[in-house]
């Protein structure tokens, strides 16, 4: 979302008026999380609600960046794509690391789940990710590896 959209909803939320605390308290939520979208130095993807998830997001910050583009790169090297399990596994990553990486790449258009579906180690199914024409630009430029 733009900057610009993000004030112009944070000041629109902040005209709401309500006696219903439940509803002013998720007015109050919104617009911190307007303000943190507007603020540099934003943390990585991590659970708002959460007093842990938002430290650990600010202790992985310094390398959140090169952490992301070697997922991206290792996501690269595999034309099937691959499911986060199966990155967590190639990168040794715990999944709490790697998931803010893959949802950024997603977020910026750079990975897309193909609707590939492939069993878990538990038998479950997970989403196939595979790079995208931008992500692979994205590499090319910044002499990332493919």
């Amino acid at each position: 979302m733009s900057k610009k959209l993000l004030r112009q909803v944070r000041d629109q939320l902040q005209l709401i008026q309500t006696n219903d605390l439940f509803v002013a308290d998720a007015i109050k939520r919104c617009i911190r999380l307007c303000e943190t979208g507007l603020q540099p130095g934003l943390l990585p993807p991590h659970q708002w609600h959460s007093d842990t998830s938002a430290e650990a997001a600010a202790a992985i910050a310094p390398k959140f960046g090169r952490m992301t583009n070697a997922v991206l790169t290792l996501i690269a090297r595999y034309q099937d794509g691959l499911t986060d399990e199966e990155g967590q596994s190639l990168m040794n990553m715990e999944g709490n690391s790697y998931r803010p990486c893959r949802v950024t790449l997603a977020d910026k258009g750079f990975v897309t789940d193909t609707g590939v579906r492939r069993l878990t180690t538990h038998r479950k199914k997970a989403a196939v990710w595979a790079i995208t024409p931008a992500g692979t630009e994205y590499l090319i430029n910044q002499g990332g590896s493919l």
